[in-house]
This record gives C-alpha cells, structure tokens and sequence, in this order.
C-alpha cells in the first residue's frame, strides 16, 4: 500500500495535476519508484551528464557568445539561463580557489607602499634602486603610508618590551604578514568593479532609458568572463611551466593575450546586448575599460589596502 500523497495533487503544492508536471510550481508528478536508491542515481548521473542543462548552456555562451546572457536578460528570457548573480558567484568562488601565477588584481605590500617603507622591508637578498626608493607607489600611499610605520613602531616597542630587548618587530615582519592576507582579500573584494562598471554604462547608455539593475547585469557577466579567462589563463600557464625552457614563451605573451580578449570581448558583447553600431561599441568599450581601469587605481586599490591592513 503506497504512503505516498495521491497521484492526482501535486506533492509539492498540493495543486491538481494535469499531466506529468505541475503547473503552478513544476514539479514532476511524484511516483512511488521515485522513493528508490535507482531514483536517486539517475538524477546524479542525469545532473553531471546533462551538456543541455542550464550550467553548460550558460557557461558555453558566456565563453563563446559575447553578450547573448545580458541580451537574453533584457529581453525577458530568463529560464533557459542561471541567473546573473548565481553566475557571477560560482564564478568567484572558482577564482577564490584557483591557484594563480600573477595577472589578478591583487597588489602585494611592494606594490601599495611608497619606496622608502619598500626599502626598510626588504628580505636578505634583494636590492632596490634609487629610482625605486624615491617611487611614491599609489594615489593613497602619502596618507597610509604613516599608518604603517606606527603600526611597526607600536608592534616593535611592545615586542622589546615583552622580551626585554632581545626580540623585536620589523617592517619585514610586516610585509609578510600582509603579503599572507593581500591576495584573498583582493579576490573576496573584485565584486566591487560591478557597481562602478555598471554606473559607467548607466552614463553612456543614458539615451537607452535601461535600468540601473540592467546594466549591472551587463558587468556581472563581463567581469564573470574576466575572472573565468583569467583562471583559464592562470591553469595554461601552470602547465606551460612543465615544458622545458625552450617551449615556454615570454610572461608578456599572456599579458597581451588578456590584453587582446577582454577589450574585444567587451565590444563584442556591447555590440550585442545593447543592439548598438560597431563604432558605438568600441567607443562605449573603451570608456567602459577605462572606467574599470580608473576606479582600480584611485578606490579599489585603497580599499584593498585598508582592509588587508586591518586584518593584519
């Protein structure tokens, strides 16, 4: 004798069935050989196999075709697709967990310091020249630069004093801490070039009359396929590092290779999604990098900075 709720109603809502689904919630009409292990298997076996499902299609035309998920979103066509943010989120925790070989947006403590903090960290074996000493590295670095060296100065006089002198604390000590935590802190905030990509194309495509949520839909996926090329990109190179010498091209082979795909990825994707002109495309795809570019220097990188500072 089934225990199981009558064929007739939807198990899930309680609405009466016509057919295999339920209209209102679409659940499958629920049979009593769906409480088997067999059940089970198959929807495993169907969820990892399935090339058509939502997964693969949305990965396949956010690789291969520019533009199509913003411009299935505008229009409405939503079901075929996962959803931008589930998108952009899978994404990142991809990017958070791969292991990279440079080219992200992170910024080491050499790289956020001015010289002359850079030349009282150095390590054992390194050297810095005069131009390097004199550099005065980013746009906040006159007004956080102090937050170091008192950081450094309190941590060094509570060390002697906790050792009587025989322990102290360095800016070396310093930059290693920071170093530890720069790079997941870099990737947990990338999220944030979202907001400022999407308020640029909000401004460019003022005469469009689209939503602001619209075009941050736009930057969830073009920053999706960043962060996915460069991952791809990352992995290339960790197997290119087993040839041997001879094979392996120059590091500045794959700067320009980024350099080459995402500016034309984006014109592309413009071109599709806002139904607009080629040349308005790469006009709008130039302001657009150049908006990223922008707010990376003068706020992410600030911010980068402040919070890796304060966990560490």
């Amino acid at each position: 004798m089934s225990i199981g709720p009558a064929e007739s109603a939807c198990s899930n809502c309680g609405t009466a069935l016509v057919g295999g689904f339920c209209h209102v919630c679409g659940q499958k009409r629920f049979v009593e050989s769906d409480r088997r292990f067999g059940h089970l298997l198959h929807q495993f076996f169907a969820s990892v196999t399935d090339v058509d499902g939502r997964a693969w299609r949305t990965v396949r035309a956010l690789l291969f075709q520019p533009g199509l998920l913003t411009g299935e979103y505008f229009a409405g066509r939503r079901a075929r697709w996962l959803s931008p943010v589930s998108l952009f989120l899978a994404v990142s925790v991809l990017y958070f967990f791969a292991p990279m070989r440079g080219g992200d947006l992170t910024l080491q403590f050499n790289q956020q310091v001015p010289g002359s903090i850079r030349s009282l960290a150095l390590g054992p074996d390194e050297t810095l020249t005069p131009a390097q000493i004199a550099a005065s590295a980013q746009a906040h670095s006159a007004w956080t630069a102090p937050w170091i060296e008192r950081r450094v100065a309190r941590r060094d006089a509570a060390l002697r004093a906790a050792t009587k002198g025989a322990a102290g604390y360095s800016y070396r000590d310093y930059r290693l801490a920071y170093d530890a935590k720069a790079n997941d802190v870099s990737k947990a905030l990338v999220i944030l070039h979202v907001p400022a990509a999407a308020l640029a194309l909000m401004l460019m495509f003022a005469w469009q009359r689209r939503y602001f949520a619209e075009h941050f839909v736009f930057a969830l996926h073009y920053l999706a396929f960043w962060m996915f090329a460069l991952v791809l990109v990352s992995q290339l190179i960790n197997v290119i590092r087993l040839l041997p010498d001879a094979l392996q091209p120059s590091d500045a082979v794959y700067d320009w290779l980024m350099r080459t795909v995402l500016p034309a990825y984006v014109v592309i994707a413009l071109h599709r999604a806002y139904a607009t002109s080629w040349p308005t495309a790469i006009l709008a795809g130039f302001g657009l990098v150049a908006a990223i570019v922008i707010f990376n220097l003068y706020v992410y990188h600030a911010i980068q900075f402040i919070v890796t500072f304060a966990l560490t």
